[in-house]
């Protein structure tokens, strides 16, 4: 999967006279290596303890934060149509963007949160998503729906 993100590893690539002085920058997350996309997702230790705080909420707890590995669980279940699988996207998905912001939030305004907190964005965004969707209504999606503390969503008919 290829991104559009500008991350530094991108920018390094660039002839000399654009980058000027990016060899002095790091990864404004963990300020340990360049925020490369691979490093950014999932091998930041800022990132890493952000996945590893919520990817249980989703059975991936076996899967290692990298993206590669991430990428690969999902494209294994690419064609499920289960709501499991569903909400399982919407985390990586929302992991993403969120520490997406997050850098970008550091770069541009020097504001800073902890991993904990994104953690707690994370969750809530999925919950938000998981209020508005229509889901089938079925035993496994009530569970699924409670497990997230969801209560009154309506579910559509499974037609049975």
């Amino acid at each position: 999967m290829r991104w559009k993100w500008l991350t530094q590893d991108k920018i390094l690539s660039w002839d000399i006279s654009h980058r000027k002085n990016m060899n002095m920058m790091c990864c404004l997350l963990c300020y340990a290596n360049h925020d490369s996309h691979s490093h950014l997702f999932f091998e930041c230790k800022f990132s890493t303890q952000v996945w590893l705080m919520v990817r249980q909420k989703v059975g991936m707890d076996s899967v290692q934060p990298k993206w590669d590995d991430i990428v690969k669980w999902l494209l294994d279940r690419s064609k499920s149509n289960s709501a499991a699988d569903y909400v399982a996207r919407l985390l990586v998905a929302a992991s993403a963007y969120l520490i997406w912001q997050e850098r970008n939030a550091r770069l541009f305004k020097n504001q800073l949160r902890p991993p904990e907190t994104i953690s707690e964005i994370i969750i809530q965004q999925v919950r938000y998503k998981l209020m508005g969707a229509k889901l089938k209504n079925c035993d496994n999606v009530r569970r699924l729906l409670g497990d997230w503390e969801i209560k009154g969503t309506e579910l559509q008919d499974d037609g049975g």
